[in-house]
């Protein structure tokens, strides 16, 4: 068959005898961590499942974006399609039916799409074949394509319509291949880079990790008056190593999803979805420790093990909600078969609107530090590193904007990948280097003057043991204890009383 624009396709249909034609059927109304758990599936470029399709509607089984080549007379991909459909008879009428990413054949989800009548919508479409009741009874109908693209690489999408007024079960197998990748070429084009991508952020967060644990290395090995050991145990330290081994975890485990993708077309769904989680947690550690400095922990106060407990408890339960978005976001738009990924949904709306709630809370907080360290050497630091700190927050709305605004659906996802890592990494990096022992230009330290309420949340009873007073000795409650404490050590800048 051919058509224009898309190219030529050529079929050919057999049935597939001494196969029963059964699939078990995946049930779309378990439990939300159900579908959470389908949703690495649905990227896969050989998938198979069952779907019911209701009387005179249509049903998407299939997407993939396929590569062009304007120089080439010959096919840039193949897509192999196996229907299985025991209860067909001669009453239906169903058809396969293909679309493409073209505002006159299928722009996606909309009002005036889902206005159509089913007859409508198969003249949008691209292609269209009619389901052999007879061959389906007796086995499975099997149809494949080459494809030709020659103006930019597009998403093509495989249906299935019945016009008739009775439902249709149907079971199916779709295959998509870009044979002019090569070794890659069950990679779709929109993740195509995917694989290098994470193997480059493997690598950047293994240096990193070398890098924190030689610098916790000389850390522990130094002496000093203020206890260098101590200082790699430190609430600061300890976050930071945290949150470059779960990034190093996250791009490991996505490189060797991507690795055995580009063989079976699958990859490792259970895989993929642990890696999504650890670079949840990585972001979360990363946005902990960049409020934190907004309040001026490790800059010009102390940061004690009770600041990390309060701010993981301010953001977990809210990061943890926006990973669950994020993951049913991911799994709606592979069901939904549109051009979208996640961020450009509403769901990824409502993470942009997270991200521009916790920049906000940022500013706040960098603002009045500075109002109080302006006159002190680190209001350099409040002033320069601050901001751009800051930017860490903006990777994503820009990312998100970018997508909508400039840039064309199949590069919407590496984009994202690129900005988001890199700029993440990047902040590591300079949290790295800013805690390397000896680097004296810089504004991060792990011993800091405490603040008076600090003073009151670091002291114990194991700290200032309250015995009985003797007979010669007037007793002394802990305030007083404080008051005298506090009076003896007075920070020579900032003027506030610590506990040496």
């Amino acid at each position: 068959y051919t058509w224009e624009p898309g190219g030529i396709v050529s079929q050919s249909r057999m049935p597939m005898a001494g196969h029963s034609g059964t699939t078990s059927r995946v049930g779309l109304r378990g439990l939300p961590l159900a579908l959470l758990l389908l949703a690495p599936c649905c990227v896969a470029m050989f998938s198979e499942g069952s779907a019911y399709v209701p009387a005179n509607s249509t049903v998407f089984i299939g997407k993939f974006c396929f590569t062009y080549d304007p120089t080439s007379s010959g096919s840039i991909g193949r897509l192999n399609i196996t229907i299985s459909a025991p209860i067909l008879t001669s009453q239906h009428s169903a058809h396969l039916v293909i679309f493409d990413d073209e505002s006159e054949s299928y722009p996606g989800p909309s009002g005036q799409w889902a206005a159509l009548s089913c007859s409508d919508r198969m003249r949008h479409a691209k292609h269209k074949m009619k389901l052999d009741w007879k061959k389906l009874q007796a086995g499975q109908q099997k149809f494949r394509f080459r494809l030709r693209e020659h103006i930019r690489p597009r998403f093509w999408y495989i249906a299935v319509a019945d016009c008739s007024d009775a439902g249709l079960d149907i079971a199916y197998q779709v295959e998509a291949v870009n044979d002019a990748y090569g070794s890659t070429a069950h990679f779709p084009t929109d993740k195509r880079l995917a694989l290098p991508a994470f193997a480059l952020l493997s690598l950047a967060y293994g240096l990193l990790a070398a890098a924190q644990r030689r610098s916790s290395a000389l850390l522990g090995a130094g002496a000093g008056a203020d206890s260098a050991p101590h200082k790699a145990r430190h609430p600061f330290a300890r976050l930071l190593v945290a949150g470059i081994v779960l990034g190093l975890a996250a791009s490991v485990l996505s490189t060797s999803h991507f690795f055995v993708f580009a063989r079976n077309g699958v990859g490792a769904p259970v895989v993929r979805l642990c890696a999504q989680l650890l670079c949840a947690a990585s972001r979360f550690v990363l946005a902990s420790l960049l409020l934190l400095l907004s309040e001026g922990k490790c800059v010009s106060y102390v940061m004690v093990s009770a600041d990390a407990r309060r701010i993981g408890s301010l953001l977990g339960p809210f990061l943890a909600s926006c990973l669950f978005l994020e993951l049913w976001g991911d799994y709606s738009v592979a069901r939904r078969y549109t051009t979208d990924y996640v961020y450009t949904t509403s769901f990824g709306g409502a993470l942009v609107f997270v991200d521009l709630i916790l920049l906000s809370r940022y500013v706040l907080n960098l603002r009045r530090t500075h109002a109080k360290e302006c006159d002190s050497s680190e209001g350099t630091f409040y002033r320069r590193w601050g901001a751009l700190y800051g930017l860490w927050f903006l990777a994503l709305p820009v990312a998100a904007l970018l997508s909508l605004v400039v840039l064309a659906p199949y590069v919407w996802w590496i984009i994202s990948l690129a900005v988001n890592g890199s700029m993440t990494v990047a902040v590591y990096t300079a949290l790295v280097i800013g805690l390397w022992p000896g680097n004296t230009r810089s504004y991060l330290k792990l011993r800091a003057p405490m603040l008076n309420d600090e003073v009151l949340g670091e002291c114990s009873f194991a700290s200032f043991p309250l015995t009985s007073p003797s007979k010669d000795s007037e007793p002394m409650h802990l305030p007083s204890l404080l008051e005298s404490k506090s009076r003896s050590y007075r920070h020579p800048k900032l003027g506030i009383s610590t506990v040496g």
